[in-house]
C-alpha cells in the first residue's frame, strides 16, 4: 500500500499504520537498506519539496529499486516507533 503522509514534522512523522516514528540518528548504507527491506520493514520515501509516500513491505523493495535508478542523490536512515516498530527513510536530494 502506498499511501501520502501529511503530518510529518522535523525527526518525526506519523505513518500509515498511525504509529509516530522518530529518527534514530543512524544512517544505512545500500545494501543495510536492501537487508532491512528484505526483512519486511515498510519504507518512506521523501521527495524533494517535502512530500512523504508511505511503502508498505509490499511495496517497498519496488520503492528502493525506483530510488536507487533514478538521478537523484539518496540517502537513507533507520527510524522507529516507541513499541520498536522499524521503518526506513528514503530521502530524495535534489
Amino acid at each position: 500500500m502506498r499511501t501520502d503522509l501529511a503530518n510529518a514534522r522535523m525527526g518525526q512523522l506519523v505513518g500509515a499504520d498511525r504509529r509516530t516514528y522518530s529518527m534514530t540518528g543512524g544512517t544505512l548504507d545500500r545494501a543495510g537498506v536492501e537487508a532491512l527491506i528484505e526483512s519486511g520493514w515498510p519504507v518512506v520515501t521523501y521527495l524533494p519539496g517535502g512530500r512523504l509516500l508511505w511503502h508498505d513491505e509490499n511495496d517497498a523493495w519496488p520503492a528502493w529499486a525506483d530510488v536507487r535508478s533514478g538521478p537523484e542523490r539518496v540517502s537513507a536512515g533507520r527510524w522507529e516507533s516507541a513499541d520498536g516498530s522499524p521503518l526506513v527513510v528514503l530521502v530524495l536530494h535534489d
